[in-house]
C-alpha cells in the first residue's frame, strides 16, 4: 500500500497525517480549498511537520511531544508575535499571513507562502548594525581579502523524484555515501508531493525528511554505517550498526 506525504520546506517535511482532525477543526472550508504551497527553511527543531492554509488562516500541524515554538508575523512594521488556538493536531494562526518566523531559544524557522517576496536586503542590514568599524585599507589584516567560504550545501527534495527513495538515492551520490536499492528495507516506496530544502550535513537533511514519516503508516528511520552506506528500516526496528550481510556493508 502507498502512503502519499506532503514534505513541507523545510522542511523536513510533508507528511499526511494518518488521523485527521475532528469535525470541528475543518467545519470552516469547504473541502480541497487547503493550499499546501509553503516552503520552510532553517531548523528543523522548530520547524512544523507540514503547514497549510484556507485563505484566512494558517494550519500547522507539529510533531507530537514537540514544543510550540513563539509565531512571529511579518508585515511592514517588521516581525511581531502573533496569537493561536490550539485545534488538535494542529497550531492554527488567524490571518493570510505570507511568512512566519518559529522561534525557540537559538533556533529559528521561517515558513513562506511559494512565490511569496523574501525580505531582501535584511541581513545584510543586520550585519552592518553590529559590525566594528572599517579599518583602513591599508590595516585590513591579509586574512580578510581572502574569499569567503562557499556556502553551505542545501539538500533539496523536489520532482523528478517521485519517492523517498529516489530523493536520499540522489542525495547519497552527491555526499559521497551508499544508499542501493536493498538499502531501503521498507515493503512499500512512500511517494513524494511537492517539495522542501533542508539545511544542514547529509546526515541532518535524512534525518529530517524521514522524520516526516512518523504519523504515517510506515514511520522510517535511517541508519548510518562507518563505511558511508545509509540504510533505512522500519522506526519500530533498531539500527543493527554490526551487520556485516547487507549489499555495500563491508
Amino acid at each position: 500500500m502507498v502512503r502519499s506525504l506532503f514534505v513541507v520546506c523545510l522542511p523536513a517535511i510533508m507528511v499526511q497525517a494518518c488521523a485527521g482532525p475532528g469535525p470541528d477543526a475543518w467545519a470552516e472550508a469547504p473541502a480541497g480549498q487547503y493550499r499546501f504551497d509553503w516552503r520552510l527553511s532553517g531548523d528543523p527543531a522548530v520547524a512544523p511537520l507540514q503547514v497549510f492554509d484556507d485563505s484566512r488562516r494558517i494550519w500547522l500541524q507539529f510533531a507530537p511531544g514537540q514544543p510550540v515554538p513563539a509565531i512571529f508575523a511579518h508585515g511592514a512594521g517588521g516581525e511581531r508575535p502573533v496569537p493561536y488556538v490550539r485545534r488538535d493536531p494542529y497550531i492554527v494562526v488567524d490571518g493570510a499571513w505570507r511568512a512566519l518566523s518559529l522561534r525557540g531559544g537559538r533556533y529559528v524557522a521561517r515558513i513562506q507562502r511559494a512565490g511569496a517576496p523574501t525580505r531582501a536586503g535584511e541581513p545584510a542590514a543586520r550585519a552592518e548594525a553590529s559590525a566594528p568599524p572599517a579599518a583602513p585599507a591599508s590595516e585590513v589584516p591579509a586574512a580578510a581579502t581572502a574569499e569567503a567560504p562557499p556556502p553551505a550545501p542545501r539538500f533539496q527534495a523536489a520532482p523528478p523524484d517521485q519517492t523517498l527513495r529516489a530523493v536520499l538515492a540522489r542525495w547519497a551520490r552527491a555526499a559521497g555515501w551508499t544508499f542501493e536499492p536493498e538499502h531501503w528495507t521498507l515493503d512499500v516506496d512512500i511517494p513524494l508531493a511537492g517539495r522542501a530544502e533542508l539545511p544542514g550535513d547529509f546526515k541532518a537533511a535524512v534525518r529530517a525528511l524521514l522524520a516526516t514519516t512518523e504519523l504515517s503508516e510506515r514511520p522510517a528511520q535511517p541508519c548510518f554505517y562507518a563505511n558511508r552506506v545509509l540504510r533505512v528500516v522500519p522506526l519500530a526496528q533498531a539500527c543493527d550498526r554490526t551487520r556485516a550481510t547487507v549489499p555495500g556493508l563491508t
